[in-house]
């Protein structure tokens, strides 16, 4: 990585922080401006027209940007911290496995698991949760902090089904159509009399493409109930969700079950 300027670590270093978030001063020079958004894009910001600030959307909500921007001035280059996934917050975690079977020693499954968050709270209610991640390094986390029965590397979709699991905790990729395929793919694996929770976008089932037509018709045709996250806090701050590219994102958990044999 090349080395930035000192101009650009005094501006960082000006920058206000709030949590995921870093509002830059107003610069005049345009040049200068450039240098600044270029390093905050390469450290893995992106640009929130909504809350006008730069957001590392995977820091959300409890992370801290200024942790971040502290280790790119004292650096002076730019930080390419793990980016690419929006971790679920541990309060969610707790509010999606609260409607899921409880008992110890169930199976439960997290598809494209990050780094475990879900899987974390199955183990800590007694279940033993198997992961699949497609990146190495997050599965390695997981394996690291001992929470999962086993721990693959593969795209989940690409994996044969197994209808073995009690429950499926699951944050899918956020786009609509491929989250619908993900949580379409799930569903294959539950047990009769398993549950499928999860985190996903409102009105995924509402998308235009081939998989969301299909869970629009699993919906109608099977068990299942969703929660908008906005009900369930009228603060709506513990709630809220950012998309990758730092969007506010209207949220829901929709649950899914399988008949009982």
């Amino acid at each position: 990585m090349p080395m930035i300027s000192k101009a650009v670590c005094q501006e960082l270093q000006l920058a206000a922080c709030d949590g995921p978030t870093v509002r830059l001063r107003e610069v005049r020079d345009v040049t200068l401006e450039g240098k600044v958004h270029r390093v905050l894009a390469r450290s893995g910001a992106t640009w929130s027209y909504s809350l006008r600030a730069y957001v590392f959307a995977d820091l959300y909500p409890y992370g801290q940007a200024a942790e971040v921007i502290q280790q790119i001035v004292a650096r002076q280059t730019a930080v390419r911290p793990d980016r690419g996934m929006v971790s679920c917050p541990a309060s969610i975690a707790e509010l999606l496995w609260s409607e899921l079977p409880q008992d110890s020693g169930l199976l439960g499954l997290e598809p494209s698991a990050g780094h475990g968050a879900l899987a974390a709270e199955g183990a800590r209610l007694g279940y033993s949760v198997d992961c699949y991640e497609v990146e190495g390094h997050r599965a390695a986390d997981i394996t690291r902090a001992g929470i999962a029965r086993s721990v693959s590397v593969a795209d989940f979709l690409t994996v044969e089904p197994r209808p073995e699991y009690h429950a499926v905790a699951m944050y899918p990729p956020h786009r609509i159509n491929l989250a619908a395929a993900h949580v379409l793919h799930a569903y294959n694996f539950l047990r009769p009399g398993g549950v499928l929770g999860a985190l996903v976008s409102c009105g995924i089932e509402n998308g235009a493409g081939p998989a969301a037509r299909r869970l629009k018709e699993l919906l109608g045709s099977n068990g299942h109930h969703t929660q908008a996250l906005d009900e369930v806090d009228a603060g709506g701050d513990d709630f809220l969700l950012l998309s990758p590219g730092g969007s506010p994102v209207r949220a829901q958990i929709v649950y899914l079950y399988t008949d009982d044999e």
